[in-house]
């Protein structure tokens, strides 16, 4: 279970290295180890696996949106430029 929190720290590029983290991961693994069953732990690591993809598909989402928006903005203020100078 340790190497899935571990995991989830390198993936958000945390640090591994501070005292703080390791020890909030042995507490984590611990509750973990202790409160749950077989069954729970499998179950929250999907509903983790989840959000996670959730939370990637909303920033894609959001970045696509952002790009299509900055695009039609570029596109209006050439389109602007190019009818003053016509003028």
């Amino acid at each position: 279970m340790q190497s899935i929190l571990e995991n989830i720290f390198r993936q958000y590029d945390l640090p591994l290295e501070d005292k703080a983290t390791l020890q909030r991961i042995a507490t984590n693994t611990g509750m973990l180890k202790k409160d749950f069953n077989k069954w729970q732990k499998k179950r929250l690591l999907r509903i983790m696996d989840d959000k996670n993809f959730i939370a990637y598909q909303q920033a894609s989402d959001s970045f696509v949106s952002g790009v299509r928006y900055g695009v039609m903005f570029m596109i209006e203020v050439l389109h602007k430029q190019s009818v003053d100078i016509a003028d």
